[in-house]
């Protein structure tokens, strides 16, 4: 009994936040959730769709 409120407790305390995470890097734009974010030398313009340029 104990051990599956702890699972469950688990689960939903993750998935609570998966879910906090994925809302806070939606508000800071599209640049920043990138995972080129670091690397990539593109103007980050939400009008327009640029391609990643990257420089080996």
């Amino acid at each position: 009994m104990i051990a599956n409120l702890l699972i469950g407790i688990l689960i939903f305390g993750y998935a609570g936040w998966t879910i906090m995470r994925f809302v806070r890097k939606s508000k800071q734009g599209k640049c920043a959730t990138c995972s080129l974010n670091k690397r990539c030398s593109s103007v980050c313009n939400d009008s327009q769709d640029q391609s990643h340029k990257t420089f080996a």
